[in-house]
């Protein structure tokens, strides 16, 4: 488990961003990724990597959690738009 107080290196950072952007723009390579981390990312895993592999994944449906809930708000921005 990583240690909370050290942050990661700015290479990992980068690589972790790499892959939430992917996850969220790539419906087929999320589902892999989902489904077969190792085979989505094409190399074993690591416990540590394994974990940052279901960070990602959650980072990811946080983000499109916000995303619907945003264009929610905007459709509906002007009043009752019958959307449930």
């Amino acid at each position: 488990m990583p240690n909370p107080s050290q942050k990661p290196s700015p290479a990992k950072r980068r690589l972790n961003r790499e892959l939430v952007l992917r996850a969220l723009t790539d419906r087929k390579f999320r589902q892999l990724l989902q489904a077969n981390p190792v085979q989505a990312l094409g190399k074993k895993l690591t416990a540590l990597q394994q974990q940052e592999v279901k960070l990602v994944l959650a980072t990811v449906r946080g983000i499109e959690a916000q995303v619907h809930s945003l264009a929610d708000e905007l459709l509906c921005a002007n009043g009752p738009c019958g959307i449930a």
